[in-house]
């Protein structure tokens, strides 16, 4: 009875990371095209800033009313944490936020859509996660398809700002992979310690970077709807999605994980498509199939 108990305990604590990583990825899909509406005011480096201060100042004093260093697991690893907040936090949202400033929010999806592959490949060189010849078939089909809706979207000539949208948008996924390979690392501390003290880390690098992009500028005025965006952006897809994502790696394998991030097209495309008018050529919805794919098969 202990036994069927502890099983019991154990398949419900998988079915919450389940449908923890389903809100997430809703969540996340939408702050594409929120993102992409606040980049016409607030610079791309000024604007990751704001969105992670505010998750800062949320997740921060949380963290440390649940007992603050003394839930990590010993000894700290604070190089870790501090690369998460590199990866994951200060190159993500650089790469994530400029890039988004050249390309479209369906276009920013779905090359995002190849994380998973991506993920499932540094799962087993530094987790040795396995990867049988089905996954590395995936991985191959996956990358096929990035490379489609990037040539797709890239204008006659090869060599412009889409094309650097597409670079930069196409980096993130290998930096996504990176964080959530660091992040499983320290899946037996607390998570939301562990989110709270990344993020942080990560704003702290974004600071001098962001006030490097706006000293040559004015201040740009926000407006109501920007500090909107910037409190959804820090508050729910931030300080709730990282922690979210995060503990869910308790549960399940990094490529498992990893591998809800499929649902982010579905989302982000439809919030494009109806709020923004955005609209996907037939290369693109072909390099998304490739991508979906490859990620069904290398997950």
């Amino acid at each position: 009875m202990d036994r069927d108990h502890i099983l019991t305990a154990g398949m419900s604590k998988r079915t919450v990371a389940v449908l923890s990583l389903v809100l997430v990825m809703t969540i996340w899909g939408s702050s594409f095209a929120i993102t992409k509406t606040s980049l016409s005011t607030i610079p791309p480096v000024l604007l990751a800033l704001l969105r992670f201060a505010v998750a800062s100042v949320l997740l921060l004093p949380i963290a440390q009313l649940r007992g603050g260093t003394a839930r990590l697991q010993r000894p700290i690893a604070w190089s870790t944490i501090t690369l998460m907040g590199l990866t994951g936090v200060t190159l993500y949202y650089i790469g994530y936020n400029v890039s988004l400033y050249y390309i479209s929010a369906s276009q920013a999806v779905l090359l995002q859509s190849a994380i998973p592959a991506v993920t499932a490949f540094l799962a087993f060189v530094f987790l040795r996660e396995r990867l049988s010849a089905k996954r590395v078939a995936g991985i191959g089909i996956s990358l096929i398809g990035v490379a489609l809706v990037m040539i797709a979207a890239a204008p006659a000539g090869g060599a412009s700002h889409t094309l650097l949208g597409n670079v930069l948008m196409a980096g993130t996924t290998i930096l996504w992979a990176a964080y959530t390979i660091l992040a499983k690392r320290l899946a037996a501390s607390d998570q939301l310690v562990v989110t709270a003290y990344s993020t942080v880390a990560g704003t702290v690098m974004l600071a001098p970077i962001a006030v490097w992009e706006v000293l040559p500028k004015p201040v740009p005025a926000f407006s109501a709807n920007d500090w909107i965006s910037v409190l959804y952006l820090g508050a729910i897809s931030t300080a709730g999605g990282y922690w979210l994502y995060n503990r869910s790696l308790q549960q399940l394998q990094a490529s498992q994980t990893s591998a809800f991030i499929n649902l982010m097209p579905v989302v982000g495309i439809a919030t494009a498509v109806i709020f923004l008018g955005e609209t996907l050529v037939l290369w693109q919805i072909a390099g998304a199939a490739f991508v979906l794919i490859g990620t069904w098969l290398s997950t």
